[in-house]
C-alpha cells in the first residue's frame, strides 16, 4: 500500500496535500540550478523529457532509479505530478508512441496522467554532494577528489579581444558592445598617451559582431589589436567519480563489508588482487565504473557493473575490485536526494522514493 498522506521532513515542517503548489516551470529552474544540464556527459540525454501541457503544478515529485512499468503505476497510484527518473527513460530516439514497446507505453502513460518526467543522471554523478560523493561516503576519507576533473569556461566567455583607441571612440564602442549578447566589457583603462585600452571578453559566437563594430568605427582608429582564446577551468568538487586516501587503513573483508551495509546489500561480488594487502585508498564511480576507474592508482575499486577484461587488467595491476550491479550503487542516494529535494522547496512539494523500483538483477 502507497503512502498518499502528509509526513514531515527532520525539520518538522508540512508537506503534502496541504502544500503549496509550484508550476513546473519554476520547479525545473531549481532542479538546473542544483545541477546545471552542462554538467552531463556530452552523449547523455538529461533534463525534462516528459511536459505535459501547461499549466502543469507540481505538488508531489517521485523519485526513482529508473522508469519501469511498476514505477509508472505507483506513480499514478500515489498522484505524483513530476517523476524525477536518474535514468533517462527516454533515451534513444523514439519514432512512435504505440503500444507495441514498453518504454513507448510509459511515455503515453506520463502524458495521459499528466505527469512531467525529468532525468538529471550525469549531471548527478558529477555534482559536488552528487551520487559519487554519496558512493564514498562510507569510508572514513581524507581528501576526496572527482576522478575526472570538470571544467568550464568562466561566465560563458571563450574569448578575449584587447584594443587601443581614442577616448570617444572607446565611449561609443562600449555602448555598441553592450547590445552584442555574450559580450562584455571586462577593462576600460587609459594610458599615459591619451589612448583608452579596451578589455572585451565575448563567446566565440559574438567575435564576429565584436569585429563588425570595431570595422563601423575604421580599422586606423584600432591598434594593437589582440584575440586570445581563453582555457575553461576547473569546477572544484565536480567530475565524474571519486577517488581518495582513507584516514586508515582497513582489511579487505572490513572494505567488503562497509559496501554491504552502506548499500544494503547481502552480497556483492568481489576480485581479489594478489597485490592487496590491506585497503589504504578507494576509487569510486557510480554505475558502470569500466572507463572511469580505468588505470586510475588505488587499492581498492567500487562500482556496479565492469566487463570481465577490465576486472582483470584491475585484478592484475595491484586493485581489488567490488561489483554491486549497476543500479545498486545509486539508487541509496535517492533517499539523500529527497531531503536535498524537500529542503530545495521549502517543504511546499511532497518528494517521496519510489518503492517499486529495483535492481533487475537478483543473486539466486
Amino acid at each position: 500500500m502507497y503512502r498518499l498522506y502528509c509526513q514531515k521532513t527532520d525539520s518538522a515542517s508540512s508537506i503534502g496535500a496541504n502544500c503549496d503548489p509550484m508550476d513546473l516551470s519554476n520547479v525545473i529552474k531549481k532542479l538546473n540550478k542544483m545541477a546545471h544540464p552542462s554538467l552531463a556527459g556530452s552523449w547523455d540525454n538529461v533534463g525534462l523529457l516528459v511536459e505535459p501541457s501547461p499549466p502543469h503544478i507540481v505538488n508531489m515529485i517521485l523519485l526513482t532509479n529508473d522508469l519501469t512499468p511498476p514505477v509508472v503505476e505507483e506513480a499514478i497510484l500515489r498522484k505524483a505530478d513530476l517523476i524525477v527518473s536518474y535514468h533517462p527513460p527516454i533515451f534513444s530516439a523514439l519514432k512512435k508512441l504505440t503500444q507495441r514497446q514498453w518504454k513507448e507505453k510509459i511515455v503515453i502513460q506520463c502524458l495521459e496522467k499528466k505527469m512531467a518526467v525529468f532525468s538529471p543522471h550525469t549531471t548527478y554523478d558529477c555534482l559536488l554532494g552528487g551520487v559519487n560523493d554519496w558512493l564514498i561516503g562510507c569510508f572514513e576519507c581524507k581528501d576526496i577528489q572527482p576522478v575526472e576533473q570538470h571544467t568550464e569556461m568562466l561566465n560563458n566567455s571563450t574569448h578575449v579581444v584587447e584594443f587601443d583607441t581614442q577616448s570617444e571612440i572607446s565611449s561609443r564602442l562600449h555602448a555598441k558592445f553592450k547590445t552584442i549578447q555574450d559580450s562584455s566589457v571586462a577593462q576600460c583603462l587609459q594610458g599615459a598617451d591619451g589612448l583608452v585600452h579596451m578589455k572585451v571578453m565575448c563567446s566565440k559566437a559574438a567575435l564576429t559582431q565584436i569585429m563588425a563594430r570595431l570595422k563601423d568605427f575604421d580599422m586606423a582608429n584600432i591598434s594593437n589589436l589582440q584575440f586570445m582564446q581563453l582555457s575553461e577551468v576547473p569546477k572544484v568538487g565536480y567530475g565524474m567519480g571519486r577517488k581518495s586516501k582513507l584516514k586508515s587503513s582497513v582489511s579487505l573483508d572490513d572494505a567488503v563489508n562497509t559496501v554491504k551495509k552502506h548499500l544494503k546489500l547481502d552480497h556483492v561480488r568481489l576480485a581479489v588482487s594478489p597485490e592487496t594487502k590491506a585497503v589504504s585508498s578507494v576509487a569510486v564511480c557510480a554505475g558502470s565504473g569500466s572507463s572511469v576507474l580505468h588505470n586510475v592508482p588505488a587499492d581498492l575499486y567500487v562500482t556496479g557493473e565492469m566487463s570481465h577484461h577490465e576486472v582483470l587488467h584491475a585484478m592484475y595491476s595491484g586493485t581489488s575490485v567490488i561489483l554491486c550491479d549497476h543500479s545498486n550503487t545509486e539508487r541509496g542516494y535517492l533517499v539523500a536526494l529527497r531531503e536535498k529535494y524537500r529542503e530545495m522547496f521549502e517543504g511546499k512539494i511532497q518528494v517521496e522514493v519510489s518503492e517499486t523500483d529495483a535492481d533487475p538483477l537478483k543473486i539466486v
